[in-house]
Order: structure tokens, then C-alpha cells, then sequence
């Protein structure tokens, strides 16, 4: 573990990468999760 911790202490920028490809993933299925319930309201005819 300690060699993962010197690894990301050198190159913080793949630490930074990930971080952002965490939330950037996060953003995506909350939008696709969104979107399939709208699409769900619209085909009850609540939303028009």
C-alpha cells in the first residue's frame, strides 16, 4: 500500500484523473437515470 501512496505522491495528476473520471461517471448515470424517468412521465402523459 505504501508503494501506491509514493506512486500517487509523484504523479498527483492520475490521482486528479481519477477523481474526475469518478464524478464525471457520476454526472452520467444520474442524466440517464433522469432521462429514462422523464421518458417513463411521457409515455403516462404527465409530462407533455
Amino acid at each position: 500500500m505504501e508503494s501506491l501512496y509514493n506512486f500517487l505522491d509523484k504523479n498527483a495528476y492520475y490521482g486528479l484523473l481519477v477523481i474526475i473520471l469518478i464524478v464525471w461517471a457520476g454526472m452520467f448515470m444520474y442524466v440517464s437515470n433522469l432521462s429514462r424517468k422523464v421518458k417513463k412521465l411521457t409515455q403516462q402523459n404527465v409530462l407533455k
